[in-house]
This record gives structure tokens, C-alpha cells and sequence, in this order.
């Protein structure tokens, strides 16, 4: 029906970010007429692409490997002999450590084949790389081999000018309502909502890469538990799980870790959803160096069981468990020097003894000034070292503080109000390697194909720094190109 009113394309690929225009550009190298679907408005758009630095992980040989991604190639005189390879093999160990070895395996073996020609052929369709850390020193073992030149912001505004190079049509501020489908299943295309109201649109391939549901509070306390209802969305608030509803009314399954997701304690005061000029200066992850305050005043978790690097994403859900989904971060004098840079961007508050810093956080003063003194007094003799798990902990108090312990005892004190933020969930649809959408019986549905965020079977428990651009841009490039095979007769 919609094919015959004219509103027809070959494919349609519903989302804005990286996994959509590269499922777009790689539809669109197939010969496909090709109709990208972005709810946001253009100065949103992007998904949570915007937020992330940028970063692709990737095999390869060394610098020979590197030079013909990067802009400037000349950044690799003299560094040749500093970049060590990066094998598959160092790639499925270093994913499967930090999922506990759940990640589906095909999709795995396909990121991984798949990564090098990926960044080579976005390189191909205009996307400019820079080294990782844009001019940092190159150490040995490189594992983030490169970034988009001007990080999350600069790769995005890369996709959409070679998306209107290359002749790819892009509506914005359009909402996907549901899949159409024929009487075999096949999906057909979408219903859509714009300014201009509720219309269906005729497709033989939809390639759904909308992201996760991490702005649904809904889904969030359905999934997540419900203290994280009220969490702080790092990223869009337009991934609300659209394509998860969509796919799974027509009889899609899904995969993954419903329960995972990526997040961190974040300053209290942070906005409800993401903006891309501040979300690098939110998080709050010094808390190994102090200690953390409920709205009790009283401590609830081990701020030293282990580098905040390992832990900050469980840490982020304990905040919001507490009463209000609130706690303070508690430091001394002493940690100041230690606190990240990000910190210089917070309201702490700030006084010349517990007691008045408590009352600074509108907490009770005797409480916090017992929990304090009990804390100090649990503190343990040893050599303390940022640097190490030293083993400097507390004795005699519940709950203890395995390293890092330090008597909270030199003025002045601050403390940096928190609560939990999230980045992207882990759960999603089940996909093949050819990224096509599988049903409850584990048959690809004809003429579905999803990528990015909305994949699950990724991640479980953690997440793999910079391989989620890297697997939304494997299997958006092979959904794209598949979805457009199928209306040439593929």
C-alpha cells in the first residue's frame, strides 16, 4: 500500500548516529535509493554519537596500518617502531575479560574480522581519523588505534556530508511508530510520525540502528530496577527504545544483558539528558581518595575495593540505591591533588570542619561527624600509594575500605554531591553476522537488519572501550549493504 502512494524507498534506515550512517552510506554504495529517519532535529542529532570521544578499536600491524586512515600521516615519523599490533587475538581476549566471557561469538569473530576494512572504508567515504589522544604519546600495545578527527561532534558532522555527497535522504524529527509487514512477516517498511502527521513508508530493507532505551525511565525500571527510574541520561534523550517495541511486536527476540548497562556516578546538578559540550566534565569517579556520604550521613560501600576504573559503573548504581539516589563524596586537604581535573567544573562545598561541612550538605551534623570519626579511627598504618591497590585499609568498621585509607583530619574538607548517570544499555534484538534480525526461532525476519546499540549480545557487565562505534560500524556497513542486496534481487 505505501509503495503504491509513492512513499517508497529501498531501504530505510531509521536513526541518526554512527551505526545508521554507515548502515546508510553502505546501502547507498550498493546503488539503493536510501531514506535515513533521524527523530531528532538537526542540531540533536546523532544519537549518543555526540557524547563519546570518538575512538574506534581496531587490528591492525602497526603504523603501516594506521597511515592510510589519518588525516595528517606524518604524526607517525619517527613513532613506527612505538606501535605495536594489535592482533584478533588480543581483541577477543581483552572483549571476553571484560564481558566474563558472554559475548556472542559470531558476532565477536565478525567485529573483529571486520574492524580493519570498516575504518578503511569509512576512511573511503570521507571520515578523517586521528591518532588516539590527538597528539598524546604513543605507548607500545595501542589498543584504540585511532579517533575521528574532532571526536564524537566531529565524526557525526564527517557522516552527515558524506551522506549528502553520496545522495542519501535525510528527514529529521521523525519518529518511527511501528514495522509494516506483509502476510509472510517480511517487513515492508515503517510507520512514521512528523510535524505533518502519522504516514507509512514502503521499504525492502529497514535497517533499525536507534540506539538503546537508556532515556525511557520506563524501560530503565523495567530492566534496570527501579532506583535507576530517576537516573541522569548521559547521552540523547531520544533513545527511548523505539526500535526495541517495534521489533518485538512483530515477533523479534532479543539478546544480551537486559539488566546491563554503561554508566557512572555523575554530579547531581548535571542536566537530565546529555549535552555534548559538558558530558566529559560530569563524571565523578575520585572516590577512591575520600569517602562517600548518604543522605544519612552515614557510608554504604568499599570506596577502596578496587581502581574506580574497574568499578565505576557499579559504583554509579549504589548512589542511586541510596535514600534520594543521592550521596556526597568526602575529601580532606590531603586528596585535593589527586581529584580529577573534571572536578574543577563542580559546586563542592567546602568547610573548615566536618561539622560545618555537614551542615554545608544539609546533613546531620552529629551524624556525619560520628561516621567521620569512626572512619578515622578504623584507619590502619601503611604506606599509601594512588598508584597501587596498597592495601592501606580500615579495620573494625562495616562497610571497610579495602585500600586508599586515609584519616579524613586536615582541613579544609569538601564534598561533591552525586548521583547515578547512564550512558547506553546493554540489552537488545538478536542478530546474525549479517546483522539481520532474528525471530523467536531464531529465523532472520526478511527485510530486518539492526545495528548499534540496539544489538544485544555484545556486552555483559562491562563494555570494551571504543569497540561500541567499531561493532555499530561493522554491522550497520554489512545491514546496510544487505538490506540493499535484497531489493537487487540479493
Amino acid at each position: 500500500m505505501a509503495e503504491d502512494s509513492g512513499l517508497y524507498f529501498d531501504v530505510i534506515v531509521v536513526g541518526g548516529g554512527n551505526a545508521a550512517m554507515c548502515a546508510a552510506l553502505s546501502a547507498r554504495e550498493m546503488g539503493a535509493r536510501v531514506l535515513l529517519m533521524e527523530k531528532a532535529a538537526p542540531e540533536e542529532r546523532g544519537g549518543n554519537c555526540p557524547y563519546t570521544g570518538g575512538g574506534f578499536r581496531f587490528t591492525h600491524n602497526g603504523a603501516d596500518d594506521l597511515r592510510p586512515l589519518l588525516a595528517d600521516p606524518s604524526v607517525l615519523e619517527g613513532l613506527e617502531d612505538a606501535i605495536s599490533p594489535y592482533t584478533e587475538s588480543d581483541y577477543r581476549r581483552e572483549m571476553l575479560e571484560k564481558t566474563a566471557g558472554r559475548t556472542n561469538p559470531k558476532l565477536l569473530a565478525t567485529l573483529i574480522a571486520e574492524s580493519y576494512p570498516t575504518v578503511l572504508w569509512m576512511r573511503g567515504q570521507g571520515i578523517e581519523f586521528e591518532l588516539s589522544g590527538r597528539g598524546a604519546r604513543v605507548v607500545p600495545g595501542v589498543r584504540v588505534g585511532a579517533s575521528a578527527v574532532g571526536s564524537g561532534p566531529g565524526l557525526i558532522a564527517m557522516h552527515y556530508t558524506a551522506a549528502r555527497r553520496h545522495g542519501v535522504e535525510v528527514v529529521y524529527e521523525t519518529k518511527m511508530l511501528r514495522l509494516l509487514t506483509d502476510d509472510s512477516g517480511a517487513v515492508t517498511g515503517v510507520v512514521a510520525e512528523d510535524a505533518d502527521g502519522v504516514q507509512e513508508i514502503g521499504a525492502g530493507g529497514v535497517v533499525l540502528a536507534c540506539g538503546g532505551f537508556e532515556a525511557s525511565s520506563e524501560m530503565r525500571a523495567e530492566h534496570l530496577g527501579g532506583h535507576w527510574g530517576g537516573a541522569k541520561v548521559r547521552g540523547s534523550r531520544h533513545n527511548t527504545g523505539d526500535g526495541h517495541r517495534a521489533a518485538s511486536e512483530i515477533g523479534a527476540s532479543t539478546a544480551g544483558q537486559w539488566t546491563g548497562y554503561h554508566g557512572t556516578p555523575i554530579d547531581a546538578d548535571a542536566p537530565d539528558t546529555g549535552s555534548p559540550d559538558s558530558v566529559d566534565r560530569l563524571p565523578r569517579r575520585s572516590y577512591p581518595f575520600g569517602v562517600m556520604l548518604n543522605m544519612d550521613g552515614e557510608r554504604f560501600v568499599d570506596e577502596g575495593s578496587d581502581f574506580a576504573l574497574n568499578n565505576f559503573v557499579e559504583m554509579g548504581a549504589l548512589i542511586l540505591k541510596q535514600p534520594e539516589g543521592i550521596a556526597y563524596q568526602v575529601f580532606d586537604a590531603k586528596a585535593e591533588s589527586l581529584l580529577e581535573e573534571r572536578y574543577g567544573s563542580a559546586c563542592a562545598v567546602r568547610g573548615s570542619t566536618i561539622g560545618e561541612l555537614a551542615e554545608m550538605m544539609g546533613l546531620d551534623r552529629s551524624k556525619v561527624e560520628g561516621t567521620i570519626g569512626k572512619f578515622n579511627a578504623a584507619v590502619q598504618q601503611g604506606e599509601f600509594d594512588p598508584s597501587r591497590m596498597d592495601g592501606k585499609g580500615t579495620e573494625g568498621i562495616e562497610p571497610p575500605k579495602s585500600n586508599w585509607a586515609r584519616a579524613i583530619d586536615k582541613p579544609p574538607f569538601s564534598a561533591y554531591r552525586v548521583m547515578g548517570g547512564i550512558t547506553y544499555t546493554f540489552g537488545g534484538l538478536k542478530i546474525d553476522t549479517r546483522a539481520q534480525v532474528l525471530d523467536g526461532e531464531d529465523r532472520p525476519i526478511p527485510g530486518l537488519f539492526a545495528a548499534g546499540e540496539i544489538v544485544g549480545g555484545f556486552f555483559y557487565f562491562d563494555s570494551l572501550r571504543a569497540s561500541g562505534l567499531m561493532h555499530g560500524a561493522v554491522f550497520g556497513r554489512i545491514g546496510g549493504a544487505n538490506a540493499a542486496g535484497r531489493m537487487r534481487g540479493g
